[in-house]
């Protein structure tokens, strides 16, 4: 886990190396996914983030994150193995709305 973490936090330090919000843990139970609240958690982020002007970067270990993020205006900016490990890191980031 530490060097799962360490990976992590330097990719985030590499691709953000400016001003930036990070939502750094979100989720929904599996039992209630697909009911929109998922929006309900992130929209009133957004709407605060939109009026500080920052982008906000996120990342996920679940390919089925990706395209829910997607859909909520984040971009993959890259995708990659973690070291030693078969995971993969998504990071993602969603510009200035």
């Amino acid at each position: 886990m530490r060097r799962l973490g360490e990976y992590i936090d330097t990719v985030h330090q590499r691709l953000t190396p400016f001003k930036h919000w990070f939502l750094q843990t979100i989720g929904v139970d599996p039992q209630f996914q697909g009911n929109g609240y998922a929006g309900k958690l992130l929209r009133p982020m957004f709407a605060r983030i939109g009026k500080e002007g920052l982008p906000c970067y996120i990342e996920t270990l679940d390919e089925t994150n990706v395209q829910l993020y997607e859909h909520f205006g984040f971009k993959v900016i890259e995708k990659s193995t973690i070291p030693k490990t078969s995971l993969t890191n998504w990071t993602m980031l969603r510009k200035v709305q």
